[in-house]
């Protein structure tokens, strides 16, 4: 299928992400050209860190661009990224996608905002394209899940070793089966029972991840999702070992536990992965930390808990760039529909309405 010319669509442009290790992308090479022959142009740019070559997406039909030069592009482009942008420049004109992670009253939100509008631009937050059921178009939220629960298990086991590795940093991994290999490799290092686990927000795309990660290596979960946080059992909930947490709040209403939770008597909880991540945000179920822990710095000691034993958080906030490569092609595959949309579809009217709302909010 070849393009054609009397219906072309957007100017799509993807940028290089402005985070050093973000290798992500919201657009591979193969979707690339699905825009292109279904009438849209797509630039984008070079990139040293992207998980795909730029050379794929020039073979394909994209424009290539220097790195940031998204910045002087046509007022009518539409920018596409995934995570947040640099500081700079100050007003922003184009209609950006992205991930901004401004809409739940985190640290700065208001300055955020004040460069879309500031600048004339529009925010379409890709956390809150959602369709006629108002659920999301596309997420990472399976991949996110899964890593964090890689992660954490990865902490206790080689805790439970003796060993001590990742506290040294991470870095993007192969495959998943390589990570299932290293945690079974872990594990088998002692004898015994596995330590056990609990997954928050089991019935979500990310709660459904961490499980199937934590069961692939032999360790018993206990899942719980609305039903069970409706009523916290909070005894029970610190009885485990690890705790991965994948609830997303939007108000108030949930407290897992605080440092005084994690200290008293009973408590065994010695690592917790908090793959939602909003430690900027009022409406934290987890206020025992107050910034997300890095790939250079994965895991930090928050207390010691009931048993004297040091309670860690592992809490990176883009978990699936450790395994860019998958993460990416499945987000772009379910991402590609609403794109072919844009900017008429439902998603981008959602998610225009959400721009007007939290604008009001800020009294822009």
């Amino acid at each position: 299928m070849s393009p054609n010319p009397t219906t072309q669509k957007e100017h799509i442009w993807l940028r290089d992400e402005d985070r050093g290790t973000e290798r992500r992308t919201a657009l591979t090479p193969k979707n690339a050209k699905v825009l292109i022959d279904a009438g849209f142009s797509v630039t984008v740019e070079k990139s040293n860190k992207r998980v795909f070559e730029d050379s794929a997406y020039e073979a394909v039909g994209c424009a290539l661009a220097e790195s940031r030069s998204w910045v002087d592009a046509p007022e009518q482009t539409v920018i596409l990224g995934l995570k947040e942008l640099a500081e700079t420049p100050t007003e922003l004109r184009h209609r950006m996608i992205h991930f901004a992670h401004i809409y739940k009253d985190q640290t700065g939100w208001q300055k955020e905002m004040a460069r879309f509008v500031n600048g004339g631009g529009m925010l379409y937050d890709i956390e809150f394209l959602t369709n006629e059921q108002g659920r999301r178009v596309a997420a990472f939220g399976y991949w996110a899940g899964w890593m964090g629960a890689a992660l954490g298990a990865h902490r206790l086991l080689e805790r439970r070793a003796g060993r001590d590795e990742i506290t040294k940093g991470v870095s993007p991994f192969e495959s998943q089966q390589v990570i299932i290999d290293k945690l079974k490799a872990l594990a088998a290092e002692k004898e015994g029972a596995l330590p056990t686990a609990i997954v928050i927000g089991a019935k979500g795309r990310s709660g459904t991840g961490a499980t199937e990660c934590l069961e692939a290596i032999g360790m018993q979960v206990t899942k719980w999702d609305i039903e069970e946080t409706r009523l916290l059992d909070r005894q029970a909930l610190l009885a485990h070992d690890l705790m991965v947490n994948c609830v997303l709040m939007f108000g108030p209403g949930l407290l897992l536990a605080n440092k005084s939770h994690l200290a008293a008597q009973g408590s065994q909880m010695k690592v917790i992965s908090d793959v939602s991540c909003d430690p900027f945000s009022d409406f934290n179920p987890l206020p025992i930390y107050s910034e997300p822990t890095s790939w250079t710095e994965p895991v930090i000691e928050v207390c010691q808990n009931g048993s004297g034993d040091a309670v860690e958080v592992t809490s990176i906030d883009n978990l699936p760039s450790l395994l860019p490569m998958q993460a990416a092609e499945e987000f772009s595959d379910q991402f590609i529909k609403p794109l072919l949309a844009f900017p008429n579809g439902v998603a981008w009217k959602n998610a225009e309405a959400k721009f007007t709302t939290i604008r009001e909010k800020a009294g822009l």
